[in-house]
This record gives C-alpha cells, structure tokens and sequence, in this order.
C-alpha cells in the first residue's frame, strides 16, 4: 500500500507592510533622477508637475516636515552622492529658496563673461520698504529682471495658505515693477523642471540686452 504525504503548509513569514509614508522604490528613483537633474534636490511642490509619477511624493511633503525629512534620510542613505537640498548651490552661493537655487544652478554656468548675474538687488534704492529682484542680468547700463515664483505654476493655482501668501508677495512686487515700468521675465515651478529650456530663455534675455533691450 502506496502512503501519499500531504503537502504541510510552509509556514507563513510575516511580511513588512509599507506604510502610505514611505516612498516606494520607484518614488526614491523619480527623486534620484530630478535630483542629477536639476543639480539639486527639489522639494515636493515640484512633483505635482510630474503626474502621474510624481504623485505619492507630492502627497508625502503635503504630509509635514517630518514625513518630507524621512524621505531624504532615505534618499542620503541610499546615494550619498546626490546633489544637495537646500538654498545652497554646488559653489557656495547662498540663494534665497530651494526654487530660486534650482534656476541659478541652470543659468550659472551658461552666463557669458561680459554678462553679470546678480542676485537681490534693490528695484528702487530709494524706496521704503525695499522692493528685490530674484536675479538681474547687466550688459553694461542695461539691465534685465528675472522673477522666481516658488509658490505655484504658471497657472498660479496655489495649494496652501503658506503659497497663496507667497503669490500675493510676488504680486506686490510686480506693481513695484510696474509703477517703474519694468517688466520682468517670470519663472513659475514648473518652468524649472526643464534646465535646458530656462538656459535658452536666459540667453534670449542675454540676446535682447545686447541689440538694446532691457527692463
């Protein structure tokens, strides 16, 4: 008489559920290749213009600090070569925001050398309180202005107070602009996922200085 043996059911190994906060291997492989990208690391109001990748990342920065901080202790862990996050550019330069730091690494290696990119200069010295550029390009005695607008896209469709305080900023300073009539040239979020197309609108602006143009 032939025994058959029943199959004993292996033993069930409890498995690691992931939780809705932490990023997935394909959220961390999106940040890695935005990052190189950019030549920073970008914050999670940038990946709401990365649909339908960049989805479960905007939702983790929507989350807090806290949840946003434990994606980047990942993101270290994981390479620690990655371009920094952060106000600081790769050559020291302090700028005023993670945006505003995203478009100077752009445009800073591209700058002509009888050009000058400055940063935070007085629309009026004159005036009270004073009103500043984002980045001014001089050729001479002409000048260009450039606005970073960190708060929203150019669709200005804003998702928090904290950006809709941040728009309403940008907007009084282009009444100052316009009470100078100067009109600025205008960078929005999602602008600045595309370098190479930020560097062929800083040397238009580089072009139009040079045939006479100007701010």
């Amino acid at each position: 008489m032939l025994l058959t043996k029943i199959p004993v059911a292996a033993a069930t190994v409890p498995r690691h559920a992931r939780s809705f906060f932490e990023p997935t291997d394909d959220d961390l492989d999106l940040y890695r290749d935005i990052s190189y990208k950019l030549k920073a690391q970008p914050p999670s109001s940038l990946f709401r213009y990365l649909q339908p990748a960049g989805r479960h990342l905007t939702q983790l920065g929507d989350e807090g600090p806290g949840v946003w901080a434990g994606l980047l202790r990942r993101v270290e862990q994981r390479w620690p070569g990655l371009p920094s996050h952060g106000r600081v550019a790769s050559d020291g330069t302090r700028l005023n925001s993670t945006p505003e730091r995203i478009a100077y690494e752009a445009i800073k290696p591209i700058v002509p050398r009888d050009v000058a990119l400055d940063l935070e200069i007085a629309l009026d010295p004159s005036q009270q309180p004073r009103f500043y550029s984002d980045f001014a390009i001089r050729f001479g005695s002409r000048v260009m202005h450039i606005e970073i607008v960190g708060a929203c896209g150019a669709d200005r469709v804003t998702r928090n107070d904290c950006e809709a305080n941040l728009l309403a900023q940008f907007d009084r300073r282009l009444e100052v602009y316009r009470q100078k009539c100067l009109t600025p040239e205008i960078w929005y979020l999602n602008d600045l996922l595309e370098p190479a197309q930020l560097q062929k609108r800083f040397l238009a602006l580089v072009a139009q200085l040079r045939a006479g143009g100007g701010s």
